[in-house]
């Protein structure tokens, strides 16, 4: 399995262009001594003997022959191209790229496809003003070839990073981790909890050796060594690119080649519960497919899927691809589209904990080179148009992966280190983002989730609702062992949070915050009451305007969580009490809160409640639960409850 997409230190025509050079040469009587140009016999006969070596394969050979006759004639344009040619057939790009200027520097009328050839390469390697000057060369030899998708994309990404190079003002620190992290040949696409304490990614001990998943995690602000992340989940086959929901309880990865996978590579699913890991578990049809599928990433709450695949029905080679979880089983995947899927590549997507905000790299827009990364912001059901991270993010190298943490101003990627286009080694660093790149942040709520009564931890669903538009934005559950729970909060939004359980009272939340709010993370433990005669549930998220009995339209989603409460617990008799704050007459008080408990009632009525099992009465201000001395005091005395009054009809 691959740590970055097949072939991207090289153009997948690179084959291709050998061939036609070759084949050039053939035509042309360049490769025959009877046409050669220069004037040196002794050039042409260690030419000759080259072209012995390299019908006998000895490619090594022949071009010691070819740089001894180019001594002899710096001249004899033919050898350079020759040697250009052979060093590509060995894969030594540097040496190709050194031979073909040579060439083209001193033959008479160059062959096209070798300065077409040029002009990727210089760009390949950062010489942008070196790829405009070959693309030109070429265009003035074949002109009709500048509509081409290939060429005209590299003719706007030359522009592009020349404007890059000269107008960024972004200043990028950029920090290695520390060797508990990189403790290995290579390190790469590394995944993190929304807390930034637990960092799971990609390890290989050399260039070609087995690949493993591997976590580091956090203790007092220190990164720990890390450790393979389950035997559970490494094999002795490969294993990598994995994502980790946001809380690091749910993990997606890639296993290639084995595992009784349905297609070349596929995706699994394994769940953590206390600190074992489960078996993995093929995600099986329709995610995966008999082709390939890889480089997954989750949402926050793990029930929506992003990955690159080239399958049937994308635009290019590998496209992005979503699958959503829905009752527990993934939908058919959905390509993003053409506004992001081109006909080349689009990789490594990563959606950020905010859910807006997706993050890939691709070969298919105008860049700095090779892969770049991009950014689109989702809009209700679209894609903003890609946007590139620009310098000094992207280079002229492949950048395949990023990760910005929850907090939205900082991001990890691995930083490669090559020669000859071939990956020595990989390190993981951290980058602080320039503003214009930031993410809409997300913070955090995280605790345990404990039986009031028995002090036991439990397993709970965790729910958070976008009040203005009753989406539900984040989902999970708490850990079955420990009874830890997280709860993600995307910054700009009112949110409303909801823990569940079977023959518990649920507890419920509101948070409120603008898009410049300082929202920090918070620990806040939770204990649920056993449903039982003579308890009470505040209903946090009812909403009425002033001095207004008429339910406003964000109490959708607790409405709908009293609802199933009653639906769940069929014998449950309740009162709905409706309480004001001491603002004006005794009167007018107990009037308010009764026809707002009514209101609750005939919602809940309409939803298909039994009226036997609900009552309804106003308490007025008669029943404070803090102080009337402040407004925020005033707030929480406002307020819907519902009391178990008997568990049997």
């Amino acid at each position: 399995m691959e740590n970055i997409p097949s072939n991207t230190q090289v153009h997948g025509y690179t084959l291709k262009w050998v061939l036609i050079i070759i084949c050039t040469l053939l035509q042309s009587g360049f490769i025959y001594s009877q046409s050669l140009s220069t004037e040196s016999k002794k050039a042409r006969k260690l030419y000759e003997k080259a072209d012995k070596k390299y019908q006998d394969r000895d490619f090594y050979g022949a071009l010691e022959y070819l740089e001894e006759s180019v001594k002899e004639d710096p001249s004899f344009f033919e050898a350079y191209i020759r040697m250009g040619s052979f060093y590509n057939a060995l894969g030594q790009e540097d040496s190709v790229y050194s031979k073909f200027r040579s060439y083209v520097k001193i033959a008479p009328d160059p062959i096209a496809s070798v300065l077409e050839k040029l002009a990727f390469m210089a760009f390949d390697r950062g010489e942008y003003e070196n790829a405009n000057q070959f693309l030109n060369q070429f265009l003035k030899r074949v002109p009709e070839r500048a509509a081409s998708f290939e060429i005209d994309l590299l003719s706007r990404s030359i522009d592009f990073a020349v404007s890059e190079l000269a107008s960024s003002k972004d200043s990028v620190e950029m920090k290695l981790l520390p060797e508990e992290v990189n403790r290995f040949r290579l390190q790469y696409l590394p995944s993190v909890t929304i807390d930034d304490a637990s960092m799971f990614y990609t390890k290989r001990d050399d260039v070609k050796g087995d690949e493993d998943i591997v976590v580091s995690h956090k203790k007092d602000g220190m990164w720990l060594p890390a450790q393979s992340v389950s035997s559970r989940i490494n094999t002795p086959l490969n294993e990598g690119a994995c994502t980790v929901s946001a809380d690091g309880r749910t993990m997606i990865f890639t296993s290639c080649d084995g595992r009784n996978s349905l297609g070349s590579c596929d995706l699994y699913i394994s769940k953590k519960s206390g600190d074992t890991w489960s078996y993995p578990k093929n995600l099986g049809q329709p995610v995966n497919s008999i082709y390939w599928e890889s480089q997954p990433s989750l949402s926050a709450d793990g029930k929506t899927l992003y990955f690159s695949s080239n399958r049937r029905g994308g635009f290019g080679g590998r496209d992005l691809w979503v699958s959503e979880n829905r009752n527990g089983k993934w939908s058919e995947p959905r390509n993003l589209g053409k506004e992001i899927n081109t006909r080349k590549d689009e990789t490594t997507p990563f959606i950020h904990t905010n859910g807006v905000s997706l993050y890939f790299s691709g070969n298919g827009y105008p860049g700095m080179g090779g892969y770049d990364l991009y950014l689109v912001q989702k809009e209700d059901t679209t894609w903003s148009k890609p946007q590139n991270l620009g310098y000094p993010i992207n280079t002229f190298r492949d950048e395949v992966s990023i990760v910005i943490i929850g907090e939205g101003s900082k991001a990890y990627y691995a930083k490669e280190e090559q020669k000859n286009f071939e990956i020595l080694d990989s390190k993981i660093i951290r980058i602080e983002l320039p503003e214009r790149l930031k993410s809409k942040r997300a913070s955090y709520i995280i605790g345990e989730i404990r039986d009031a009564k028995t002090n036991k931890p439990l397993r709970a669903d965790v729910q958070v609702v976008n009040l203005s538009n009753d989406q539900s934005i984040y989902e999970s559950e708490s850990d079955s062992i420990t009874g830890q729970y997280y709860m993600v909060l995307p910054v700009g939004l009112d949110l409303a949070g909801y823990v569940k359980k079977k023959g518990y009272l649920y507890s419920d939340f509101h948070f409120s915050t603008d898009s410049n709010s300082a929202l920090q993370p918070d620990t806040i433990d939770i204990e649920l009451i056993p449903v039982q005669e003579g308890e009470t549930l505040v209903l946090k998220n009812i909403y009425f305007d002033v001095d207004s009995y008429e339910i406003n339209n964000r109490s959708t989603s607790e409405l709908e969580n009293a609802f199933q409460l009653l639906k769940e617990n069929p014998n449950i008799v309740v009162e709905i009490a409706g309480h004001t704050d001491d603002t004006g007459s005794k009167s007018y008080n107990e009037q308010l809160s009764r026809f707002r408990a009514k209101a609750v009632y005939d919602a809940l009525i309409s939803k298909g409640v039994n009226e036997k099992r609900l009552t309804y009465k106003g308490y007025a201000d008669s029943q404070p639960i803090k102080p009337n001395t402040t407004e925020i005091n005033r707030q929480s005395n406002r307020r819907i409850e519902f009391r178990v009054l008997r568990t049997k009809q």
